[in-house]
Order: C-alpha cells, then sequence, then structure tokens
C-alpha cells in the first residue's frame, strides 16, 4: 500500500520538486498540498502549478487527517505552525527547512517526543555521509590542523552560513570536543591577526543559481585535504526528502537524523 504524505511549502521551489518525485513514486500518495493561509494559488489543483505532476490534490492552508507523513519546505515561521498540526494528528514530520531558530529547534525536540521527526539541515544522500566523513578525518587528523569550510549558494538564498555548512562544522566540533559558540569564525576582515588553532572559518558565497556547493578544507604545514559536495540539481534534496519519509513512517516518536535513515 503506497505511502500517503502531505507537503507543507508545495508552491514553492523545493516544495514543487518534492511534488514531482513523490507523484512519479509508486510507492507514494500526495494526499495533501499545502502552503500558507492567503497564498494566491490556495484552492488550485497540483497539476496546474506544477507540471510534472499528476496529482489530484488541492493547495490547501490546514493539515488534515489522512496523511501518513508531513514533508516540510516552507519557512520557519509556516515549519512551526504545521509542527503544532502534526503533533495534535499524531502525524510524522519530515522538516527540510532552513534558518530555523534555536527556540524553534527547542520546539521541534518537543514535538518529537509526541511524535516521530526528521529534522536535517541537508538531505542529500551525499552531504549526509560527508557529515559522517567530516566527523571521522577530524577525528583522525586531530588538533594540528587548520580547518576552513566555504559554501556557496544562489544568490536569494536568505540565510548564511548555510544549514548544511553549520551542520559540517557540527560533526567537526563534536569531534574534536570544541565549542561551536567559540571556534566558529565568521568570514575575516581588517587585521584579525594570526589564525589560532582553535578556530574553525566559515565562509559563505551567493552567486547567480548555484544549488549548493560545500568544500571542508583542512590544512597542517605540509598538505592540504578537501572535502567537496555539488549539488546538480535541487531533486538531490527532494530525493533524499522522500526516501527519509519512506523509512519514517510507523516509526515510534523521537526526534531522528538522515544518520538514522542511512546507516540505522
Amino acid at each position: 500500500m503506497a505511502i500517503k504524505i502531505a507537503i507543507n511549502g508545495a508552491a514553492g521551489k523545493m516544495g514543487r520538486r518534492v511534488l514531482a518525485l513523490a507523484s512519479a513514486d509508486k510507492e507514494l500518495e500526495v494526499a495533501q498540498i499545502l502552503e500558507r493561509p492567503g497564498h494566491p494559488w490556495l484552492g488550485r489543483c497540483a497539476c496546474e502549478f506544477e507540471p510534472e505532476c499528476n496529482a489530484a490534490a488541492r493547495l490547501a492552508d490546514r493539515l488534515m487527517a489522512g496523511a501518513d507523513v508531513v514533508i516540510d519546505f516552507s519557512s520557519p515561521e509556516g515549519t512551526i505552525v504545521r509542527l503544532h498540526e502534526a503533533v495534535a494528528l499524531r502525524m510524522p514530520l519530515v522538516i527540510g527547512t532552513t534558518g530555523i531558530s534555536e527556540d524553534q529547534i527547542a520546539e521541534i525536540k518537543r514535538a518529537a517526543q509526541q511524535v516521530p521527526v526528521i529534522h536535517a539541515p541537508n538531505f542529500s544522500l551525499g552531504v549526509n555521509l560527508i557529515f559522517r566523513l567530516a566527523a571521522e578525518m577530524a577525528r583522525a587528523l586531530g588538533e594540528n590542523f587548520d580547518i576552513e569550510i566555504v559554501e556557496a549558494h544562489h544568490n536569494k538564498k536568505a540565510d548564511a552560513p548555510s544549514g548544511t555548512a553549520l551542520g559540517i562544522a557540527k560533526a567537526v566540533c563534536e569531534a574534536l570536543g570544541r565549542d561551536p559558540r567559540r571556534s566558529l569564525v565568521h568570514g575575516r576582515h581588517g587585521k584579525p591577526g594570526a589564525r589560532s588553532r582553535e578556530e574553525i572559518g566559515m565562509h559563505a558565497l551567493r552567486l547567480g543559481s548555484v544549488v549548493g556547493d560545500h568544500t571542508l578544507c583542512f590544512a597542517s604545514e605540509f598538505e592540504r585535504i578537501e572535502l567537496t559536495h555539488r549539488a546538480q540539481t535541487r531533486d538531490v534534496f527532494a530525493a533524499g526528502a522522500l526516501r527519509a519519509a519512506k523509512w519514517l513512517a510507523g516509526k515510534k516518536p523521537n526526534l531522528y537524523t538522515m544518520a538514522d535513515v542511512l546507516f540505522g
């Protein structure tokens, strides 16, 4: 039997790609499509704004019973609205929205005590492998390597650094026992002086239509190692979110990660 999904932010760039890929997946059924109240496309059929979709669902502004999993690619505020609705309906939630605040993360953690939730900064399978590799490299190389993280995205991205870059930094800091609040240095200007051993440089580029590039650099006096991931299309994130939704359906309440999906 197909897993029924609801897509929040369905009219956005990411939402439309989730919609397109889901409608072509025989293991899934698009049961609901959602947007914010007042959205100009409310009431439209999915196929009217996503030509690759054959789902009959119409755009609504409230989550209803009937879906097995909600996939959210909206705004931080929109995520929290759907989070509360999902908890009330005891519905699992896959969250891909970026730019979420610490207070909102705390709300997500509380909700995960009642419904299963996956919250990931990036749903690319390759990026989630890089999170694990970043930690392993940091542990293996130790304290004698400088560490820098460079990310690039399209010129309309609202938040910086990207959630993925922060995810890489978190993996490195946890592996080395560093506090991100003290170690992360966001860009440099003026005369900051010599680089300290503890710092991890974070650099954000905003260029044209770049989907998402991330590079983690380790350098000693004798060598440099670079680990790079480049997203070719937004479909990589949509496909990962759909895989996460299939995995999450039927799980017990908890806050899961893509590492759980990939590695069990």
